[in-house]
């Protein structure tokens, strides 16, 4: 009868440890979700325009620090036309997503 005391315990003690790890392991998945969203928030125009790319992923970051050089001059031509007077620049970029998504379409046929 005593092994039957001990082999409750023990699985008691199994599922209190793994409850622990559980726990521990939740707390660290809330932490990177967290992190992500912050960054989504704060770098949302370059994450869904590189997610709306055509390209690999690699190619992805770098047409989209092109558009950025690109939108980097475009505002400095036009102060004040894109920096959400008149046109987000959220929005420039994601015109400049469309297009390449039209050129690469045509390309491909």
């Amino acid at each position: 009868m005593s092994s039957g005391k001990k082999n409750k315990t023990d699985s008691l003690t199994l599922l209190k440890i793994e409850k622990a790890r559980l726990s521990a392991y939740c707390t660290y998945q809330e932490k990177l979700i967290g992190l992500k969203y912050d960054y989504f928030r704060e770098n949302y125009s370059q994450v869904l325009g590189e997610s709306l790319l055509p390209y690999d992923d690699k190619q992805n970051v770098k047409v989209s620090d092109l558009l950025d050089a690109v939108n980097g001059v475009i505002t400095k031509l036009f102060p004040g036309t894109f920096e959400g007077k008149f046109l987000p620049g959220f929005l420039l970029k994601m015109i400049e997503v469309v297009m390449i998504h039209v050129v690469n379409k045509k390309k491909r046929n």
